[in-house]
């Protein structure tokens, strides 16, 4: 039975609009269009027709069933850049494409009444579309052409940016605001602004907000009401009570210029007839302000032209001085071909130091000048000179009698006008006379801190205080590490001996505080007075009073004048001496322990930043990487040992190590205390079993790390290379617990005993390496503690050794009251 064409029409819609599209595409505007924009609307159409013709519908009906198809799709191809003529042949090529596929298929002669719709529906599409468009288009010109009058009239941004956005309020009835913002590097500012609300030189970051997001994203964004949209962030357009907001990028063959913004306080809505005008004005006021760009650039160039005329004027008689300077300079100067290292041009100076004439050198290459032990680095000196504006080193060149001398060379590119090297200017100066004061400054500074040294290792031995001071301000600049120990006060460079009296609580044997001009130290700065034993009393730091005999005496220079001065003391207090003397070392071996392990990371960091450098050097010989990775492992055995003695004296000072706790995820932790341990020992084997559970809580995460690294290092130390670490992590409700074990000679009874205790450390085999100071149990067993948990140990022959760490997730709450 032959097909309606109504059913056809919705049965076939699809192969109607590939066929369509087919034929379309020979349109100019159609052929950039992807297939859903080329459609847009049609599909929409057919289904409407279809319907009309199954419903018999009068033509007085056709208005409100095709008006909004046919409205939006003419809007939208006039944005397309369609002409007329176009938008009526793609609906020409649609009646045609429903007739031949019809009549193709075999489809019955429709109804005199169902073609009467089909056409009159047709037409109906055709006609409204015509009307719309000519009136959009007829709108639009009219505002284009104003913005065009409005850009002759004012060729300057500044001027030309606020009568476009006038012209577009008064062409757009219910735009209220609106705003032009320029990209400014990541940012838009906003540069021209009509209505109330809007801050003009404002700026938003690009991605940020609604005009950032309009920029970021370069598609055109409607919002219905601004006070409420997630995507609107400014304070000021939220309360300037903006209901519709339409944004609109400014966009020149693909880059972005800026963005434009229109806003309607009275309705929620913008017509689409309104956006595309907007549209249109935005594509023609980013042409014209690239225009205003060009003609600023234009002005700049021609006014930076002129100035560079008048430079070059101006420079024609400073050539021909620099002429005269470059023949007269004693500087070596060179010109040299950057295509191939000829010589061009040098300078009298430059053929003097070689022993030769100038012109015996020009047309050479420039490795003639260098002695041949220095040529095989010119490759790579010129291949960097061709890359940076200048470079500088150092080589060796040679005088036409085989003599060699050392130079400082200086390289100059020169580009032409694409930027490439066209030549290099070098400037060589002879550094023979340099070198030798060098040579003669580096010995005396060895010199100097050779007695520097001495007199250090003197002064540190010294079973007396010494403090050292300049004259004539009295600052003190040197105290060996007895002062500490008569005054329990660490030395504090910078002070004068007046503020140290004050410090120390000086005086006099009688009891009688010094006044600072008699301090002995001050005497010999200012009178050269030689003071011998004198007695006086000096308050210690921690309250006791001690009997010290201080002596005194000038430092003079050659001339006799006074450079300095130096202070002995030494501590006469007889009774008390035991027992100060215990107290004394008591706290400053504690001290010493935390001063020393501090001072010593420093140096350890460079070695291992060194260390880590010449390893991944792919230069480096095999043997002396072997060397270095000894360093490497040495270096980290004493950062550990520096890290455990600083955590014994906290634990020892300060009631227990700190933890500090946050929230965390504790399998972080220890994987990546296996990933260190697997980088320490490559040759081993560690496996980590972590059991399904949850493992957040409140953990001290580095001190955790410290914890599992010394376990599983402890582990590795004391098992045999070919033995598997074991480390198990498993969920027990509030409590996370932690297992390693290593196969392996069991721990005996007796050292099970003081397994935990400060500065205990167990025996080596001879393949387990060197130890450390015997504290990484301790410190583990602080840790724990200090998270409220508790670690035990078994050890079997059978079993091999297992440490056990059970951890809360959460502090314990303090005791009620």
């Amino acid at each position: 039975m032959p097909l309606p064409l109504a059913d056809f029409l919705l049965q076939n819609r699809d192969a109607i609009m590939e066929a369509w599209e087919a034929e379309v595409r020979h349109i100019p505007a159609a052929r950039a269009l992807g297939p859903r924009a080329l459609r847009d609307g049609l599909p929409r159409l057919l289904e409407v027709v279809a319907t009309m013709m199954r419903r018999s519908l009068p033509p007085a009906r056709f208005d409100a069933s095709l008006d909004a198809i046919s409205d939006h799709h003419a809007l939208e191809r006039l944005g397309e850049g369609f002409d007329l003529r176009q938008v009526v042949a793609e609906y020409r090529l649609l009646r045609s494409c429903v007739l031949r596929l019809w009549a193709r298929r075999g489809g019955a002669t429709p109804r005199p009444e169902e073609e009467r719709i089909f056409h009159e529906a047709m037409d109906e599409a055709v006609a409204a579309s015509v009307i719309r468009y000519s009136r959009a288009r007829e709108r639009a010109v009219h505002a284009l052409d104003r913005i065009s009058a409005a850009a002759l009239g004012n060729p300057d941004m500044a001027s030309f940016l606020p009568h476009l956005l006038q012209v577009l309020r008064e062409t757009v009835a219910s735009v209220d605001v609106a705003v032009v913002l320029l990209r400014d590097g990541d940012f838009l500012r906003a540069e021209a602004a009509v209505g109330e609300g809007v801050d003009v030189g404002g700026r938003v970051a690009i991605g940020r907000g609604f005009a950032g997001g309009v920029a970021a994203t370069r598609e055109p964004v409607l919002v219905g009401d601004a006070r409420s949209d997630p995507r609107v962030q400014s304070d000021v357009v939220r309360a300037s009570d903006i209901r519709a907001l339409y944004g609109v990028p400014l966009l020149l063959d693909g880059t972005l210029m800026g963005v434009a913004l229109m806003g309607s306080r009275g309705s929620g809505e913008l017509s689409e007839e309104d956006q595309l005008l907007f549209r249109a004005m935005a594509a023609r006021a980013t042409a014209l302000l690239a225009q205003a760009r060009s003609h600023a650039r234009e002005r700049e160039a021609r006014a930076e032209a002129e100035a560079s005329l008048a430079r070059l004027r101006e420079s024609e008689e400073g050539l021909r001085r620099w002429e005269e300077v470059f023949t007269r300079m004693g500087v070596g100067v060179a010109v040299v071909d950057a295509a191939n290292d000829v010589l061009l041009d040098v300078n009298p100076a430059f053929a003097r130091m070689h022993g030769v004439m100038p012109g015996d050198l020009i047309g050479q290459h420039q490795e003639v000048t260098l002695a041949p032990e220095a040529r095989g680095m010119l490759p790579r000196h010129t291949s960097v000179a061709r890359s940076k504006p200048s470079h500088e080193y150092e080589s060796l060149h040679m005088r036409k009698d085989g003599s060699r001398f050392p130079v400082f060379t200086h390289v100059t590119a020169l580009r032409d006008e694409l930027g490439r090297v066209e030549r290099h200017v070098v400037t060589v100066l002879d550094i023979t006379q340099r070198r030798a004061v060098e040579a003669d400054r580096q010995r005396l500074l060895s010199d100097i801190e050779s007695e520097r040294a001495r007199l250090a290792a003197v002064l540190e031995q010294l079973p007396a205080g010494v403090f050292i001071a300049e004259a004539p301000s009295g600052r003190l600049v040197m105290a060996n590490r007895h002062v500490a120990t008569l005054t329990g006060r660490p030395f504090q460079p910078m002070t004068t001996v007046e503020e140290s009296t004050v410090t120390y609580g000086v005086c006099h044997a009688d009891g009688q505080p010094y006044v600072p001009q008699e301090w002995p130290l001050t005497r010999s700065l200012r009178t050269g007075e030689v003071v011998q034993n004198e007695e006086v009393l000096l308050r210690h730091e921690d309250g006791r009073t001690l009997s010290v005999l201080v002596s005194s005496a000038p430092i003079r220079d050659r001339d006799g004048a006074i450079i300095a001065g130096v202070a002995t003391l030494a501590d006469v207090t007889e009774r008390r001496r035991a027992q100060e003397a215990a107290l004394q070392a008591a706290r400053f071996g504690e001290r010493l322990i935390a001063i020393v392990s501090h001072d010593l990371r420093n140096p350890l960091n460079a070695i291992h930043l060194s260390t880590t450098q010449l390893l991944h050097s792919e230069a480096l010989p095999e043997r002396e990487r072997r060397l270095t990775t000894r360093i490497a492992r040495s270096t980290a055995r004493m950062t550990r040992m520096i890290s455990e003695l600083l955590d014994f004296t906290r634990g020892r000072l300060g009631g227990g190590i700190p933890i500090q706790r946050v929230t965390g995820d504790l399998r972080g932790v220890v994987r990546q205390a296996v990933e260190e341990l697997e980088a320490a020992w490559p040759e081993r084997t560690l496996r980590l079993n972590v059991a399904p559970g949850r493992y957040e809580g409140q953990w001290d995460g580095d001190r955790l790390l410290q914890v599992v690294s010394n376990l599983g290092g402890n582990a590795l130390q004391y098992s045999a290379s070919d033995a598997p670490v074991t480390l198990s992590l498993s969920d027990g409700g509030d409590v996370v617990r932690l297992e390693v074990n290593n196969p392996g000679e069991p721990i005996t009874e007796e050292a099970m005993h003081h397994l935990f205790d400060p500065f205990r450390r167990g025996s080596h085999s001879a393949n387990q390496g060197s130890g450390g100071l015997g504290l990484g149990l301790y410190i583990v067993e602080q840790v724990v503690k200090g998270h409220g948990g508790h670690i035990d140990v078994t050890s079997t022959a059978e079993a091999g050794t297992t440490f056990r760490v059970t951890l809360p997730r959460a502090p314990a709450p303090p005791p009620a009251g």
